[in-house]
């Protein structure tokens, strides 16, 4: 493979030399695979071989080019001044070496970087997510964030057996401390998880998750943050299909608009989610339950244009993927990311920039349009009726038309 991409015998004997000389071959190999482009995949490998230089001078086996040796060659590269902007070779140089590391892991020759950041993980918080995910079915997105509350209690508390409520509660009070309300609420549902599982375990005395307080937070106190259906229609033409970018932005969009997708709904999409003969959709959401949605014309169409024309060549089953390599399923981040940039392409004065914003879009026009609040509710998969009650203020001009005056005082 070697050959394919470079002439010179110079060069072929110097790359062949290097501490990182056999790996060549197959490295090419894998980013090939990964959508890598020609020109990108010469870059890579000159990169690396200036890496591996770098690495017999700190004397540096090829079994130690791990996070470890990323963490020094970016110390090395910062104290030398050497971290340029993103178009500098220095730059470049960081990210091949992240890259190829990343290869090393991937055939076992090292540690990959979920094997050492897994290694960082405390045993018991491991245990702690293999139950919620037995017992509750707990996505791994809402595992992961939980990860840091219940990583600081183990690290401040120490052996769950000595913990007390009265410890419990000065450790939570200095966690939450100036802390967001929002923040402070998930702090608290993941400490009292994780107390749950401590419980049930019998490492700690029962009863102790009730020695978290509730955070206070006045439940629908603001108006849900929507724009107007013509807006959100704007935002989808602004998408260019004659790109793939833009294809799979507005199949993506699409799917959030006309059903009210959330954005892990939409990155998580299969192929076999997908019934074309019978118009259906199926979904499965926080709480891993399958919901079955009719595919409207428009949304149908707009997959299809994507994955004929806009779609990478990839042998996953997930129907989005990345546009350039490494080709690899989308985060949904890359869902708001594409809601973002039809805004800017648009525009329009949001109230804000996720794929939220059109969710809740779409049920405000519902409610518009008389659609009871049950059945915003169903569309949407909350879980209680409360969480779809936020929607019956967004009609602000028949609040006020409905709204008593203050006994007495004189209306304006």
């Amino acid at each position: 493979m070697l050959t394919t991409y470079f002439k010179s015998p110079p060069t072929l004997a110097r790359y062949r030399s290097a501490l990182v000389g056999p790996y060549l071959d197959e490295f090419i190999s894998w980013l090939a695979n990964r959508g890598y482009q020609r020109v990108s995949i010469r870059r890579h490998v000159r990169n690396v071989v200036h890496f591996a230089a770098w690495a017999a001078s700190e004397s540096l086996a090829i079994r130690e080019l791990d996070h470890s040796a990323l963490v020094r060659l970016h110390d090395h590269l910062n104290d030398h001044g050497l971290l340029l902007p993103l178009s500098g070779n220095q730059r470049q140089l960081y990210q091949s070496a992240c890259v190829f590391t990343r290869f090393l892991g991937t055939i076992g020759v090292v540690r990959s970087a979920k094997q050492h950041s897994q290694s960082c993980v405390p045993a018991l918080y491991t245990e702690f997510c293999e139950w919620m995910n037995a017992q509750r079915g707990t996505l791994n997105v809402t595992l992961a964030s939980y990860l840091l509350p219940v990583t600081n209690l183990l690290r401040a508390l120490g052996e769950p057996s000595t913990y007390s409520a009265q410890r419990l509660r000065v450790f939570f009070l200095q966690q939450i401390n100036q802390a967001h309300p929002g923040t402070a609420k998930h702090t608290a549902t993941a400490l009292r998880m994780f107390l749950r599982f401590l419980v049930a375990r019998g490492n700690c005395v029962a009863g102790l998750d009730f020695a978290i307080p509730t955070v206070a937070r006045w439940r629908l106190s603001s108006l849900p943050k929507y724009i107007p259906t013509s807006a959100v229609d704007d935002l989808i033409a602004s998408c260019d299909q004659s790109t793939p970018l833009g294809a799979r932005d507005r199949a993506m969009l699409l799917l959030v608009a006309r059903l009210g997708l959330r954005a892990s709904d939409v990155s998580g999409l299969q192929f076999r989610d997908l019934s074309w003969p019978r118009g259906r959709l199926i979904v499965a959401g926080k709480n891993r339950r399958k919901t079955e949605f009719p595919l409207p014309q428009d949304v149908g169409d707009a997959i299809l244009h994507y994955l004929q024309h806009g779609r990478p060549e990839a042998t996953t089953e997930y129907v989005f993927i990345t546009i350039k390599a490494p080709i690899m399923p989308i985060t949904r981040q890359t869902v708001g990311k594409a809601v973002a940039r039809a805004i800017r392409r648009t525009g329009i004065a949001a109230p804000s920039r996720g794929t939220h914003l059109l969710r809740h879009s779409v049920a405000t026009s519902m409610l518009r349009e008389g659609i009871s609040l049950s059945a915003i509710g169903v569309l949407l998969r909350h879980a209680s009726i409360e969480t779809t009650a936020v929607y019956a203020k967004v009609d602000v001009d028949l609040l006020h038309e409905v709204a008593m005056p203050w006994p007495g005082v004189e209306p304006c």
